[in-house]
């Protein structure tokens, strides 16, 4: 599915959401992903924090929106021994020599099915489509502490976009009338890209196919 017809999707979604009396739910969550992009770096985990809101009918479907927040920072220090100018002591300083941040933020629209929601501790399958947004940076220090300058046609910080799917899986426990506990799996696909400074058609990509693991609190209201 191409970008441009996201919105209309969105728009769709937001007025079966705004349109129906059904019940609400939010859900706020946070767990660790292992996207393929990260997978041959020093810290392959990132964490991603989650926000959804979505109408719920016959208390069996839902439908409705999702805001995540991702990251993953990557900070290289190394240590060195200096002389004291004024005493002669040797010290040891610590100096940076890479900084690297990574920073995803996807907005979807999902579709959810709980087969049995009678039950105290119940399944809860998703699916979900969206727009996926990217912030990456990667600073690299040379022995003495100043940055290295990277060539355009190298260097790939910067704002990347692209389409995520995403489906998972959670076991939901109600502990009360109106609020739950829920954790579970995901799995989300997909890939960003970022155009090559002075180019025409070079292209920096990002493949976000990451498995995830999902965990926290769901009110009904």
């Amino acid at each position: 599915m191409q970008i441009r017809y996201l919105p209309l999707l969105a728009m769709l979604f937001s007025g079966i959401v705004l349109s129906s009396s059904a019940q609400n739910i939010i859900n706020i969550g946070i767990g660790p992903t292992w996207p393929k992009g990260l997978r041959d770096t020093e810290k392959p985990t990132a964490w991603n924090g989650t926000v959804e809101y979505a109408k719920l009918f016959d208390n069996v479907i839902g439908v409705g929106a999702d805001l995540d927040f991702s990251w993953n920072t990557i900070v290289n220090d190394t240590t060195y021994q200096d002389t004291n100018t004024v005493t002669g002591a040797i010290i040891t300083k610590t100096r940076k020599y890479k900084d690297k941040k990574l920073f995803m933020f996807p907005l979807s629209v999902f579709l959810m099915v709980d087969p049995i929601p009678k039950y105290k501790l119940h399944p809860v399958i998703k699916a979900q489509i969206g727009v996926n947004m990217m912030v990456k940076s990667e600073t690299q220090f040379d022995s003495t502490g100043s940055e290295i300058t990277i060539p355009k046609q190298y260097d790939e910080g910067g704002f990347y976009i692209g389409v995520l799917g995403k489906v998972s899986a959670d076991a939901v426990f109600d502990f009360g009338e109106h609020a739950a506990l829920y954790g579970g799996f995901e799995l989300q696909w997909g890939k960003l890209k970022k155009k090559v400074k002075d180019t025409e058609n070079e292209y920096f990509e990002y493949n976000c196919l990451a498995p995830g693991i999902r965990m926290g609190l769901s009110f009904l209201f």
